[in-house]
Parts: structure tokens; C-alpha cells; sequence
């Protein structure tokens, strides 16, 4: 077993822990009835974050031509760590003392965009711990992308606005299916 192998074990068995959660809660919205009411917007954040989680995993397949070092295993074990702490946000076990999901997405929107504003952040060392060959990697919309994520976030932290979250929500969707595009598809 190579490094990469050995690494890639542990991170999968977490990424897939997260994206379980996301699957999970889903399920649950589908299967319950008389449950709390879907609520749109938290749905295209939980979608957000099951492409995100999915072209992570695709994403650190890459990494199996990296010189492995415990600096550059333990950001991407908190990266994933993230991931998995997300997830438990925009798809909570039970939802209790709650209505619907719309009441459970404004009063968990600091949790939930806290957590990818941190993840945008860490993003930052992830990416900067494999060197400047993979900053080259990853295109020119990276740095806008993170930015825009950033501001997004903090916006969304700070306002209940609906319109707002509304907006957000399906702009960063477009967003990041342009990103993934350009990706996977341009820049190979």
C-alpha cells in the first residue's frame, strides 16, 4: 500500500461519513411524513454541499503524485473534519423544537456558514501546504471563487434576510457548476 493509499483510507472514510449525513437527512425529509416542511433554499445548500463533499473526494485523488509529509496529512484531516461537521449542520439528526426547515436554516445559518467560511479559509492552507505547482493547478477562477465565498458567507452570517439567502443560495449553485466546468472540463 502506498502512502497516498494508506492516507486517502482515512479521508474517504470520513468524506463518506459526511456525505452519509447529507444522504441520511434526505432520506429522512422524504420518508417522514407529518415532519418538519422542506424549505428550498436549506435543500440548495444541502445539494451544494453533496457536489462539494463528491468533487473533494475526485479533487484528493490528485494528490497521489504529492510528497506526503504530517503537515500536509493533518490540514486534510481537519479539512475533512470540516466537511464532516458541515454536513451534521445542513442535515441534523432530529430536527426538535422546530417547524420546518426554513425556521431550522435561519436559526443554524451562523453554524452553517461559520463552518464554510472556515472551510474557505482552511481551503487557503490546504492549498498553499501542496505548493505553488498546485496553486498553478487550480486556475484562474480559484482566488475569485474563495473571495466570493468569503463575502457570500459573511453576509449571510449577518443578515436574515430571505431575499438575500434566496439569492445566494441559487447564485453560488451557478457558481460553483461554472467552477466545476471550468475544472474539470477546461483546465483538465
Amino acid at each position: 500500500m502506498s502512502q497516498f493509499e494508506y492516507v486517502a483510507v482515512l479521508i474517504s472514510i470520513i468524506v463518506g461519513l459526511a456525505l452519509t449525513q447529507i444522504l441520511r437527512g434526505v432520506g429522512r425529509m422524504v420518508t417522514t411524513k407529518n415532519g418538519p416542511r422542506p424549505y428550498w433554499v436549506h435543500l440548495a445548500w444541502t445539494f451544494y454541499l453533496f457536489i462539494f463533499f463528491t468533487m473533494f473526494w475526485w479533487w484528493e485523488f490528485q494528490l497521489s503524485t504529492v510528497e506526503w509529509s504530517l503537515t500536509i496529512y493533518s490540514v486534510l484531516i481537519i479539512y475533512a473534519t470540516l466537511l464532516f461537521f458541515i454536513s451534521l449542520v445542513v442535515q441534523p439528526g432530529e430536527l426538535v423544537g422546530v417547524a420546518s426547515y426554513k425556521e431550522y436554516y435561519y436559526l443554524n445559518r451562523h453554524w452553517l456558514f461559520g463552518l464554510l467560511l472556515a472551510i474557505t479559509l482552511w481551503d487557503f492552507v490546504d492549498t498553499y501546504s501542496k505548493g505553488v505547482a498546485h496553486i498553478s493547478e487550480l486556475g484562474v477562477t480559484y482566488l475569485p471563487v474563495q473571495i466570493g465565498t468569503i463575502i457570500g458567507c459573511v453576509f449571510a452570517i449577518a443578515t436574515q434576510s430571505e431575499t438575500y439567502h434566496k439569492i445566494f443560495a441559487t447564485m453560488w449553485i451557478l457558481v460553483s457548476i461554472a467552477n466545476l466546468a471550468y475544472l474539470f472540463f477546461i483546465v483538465g
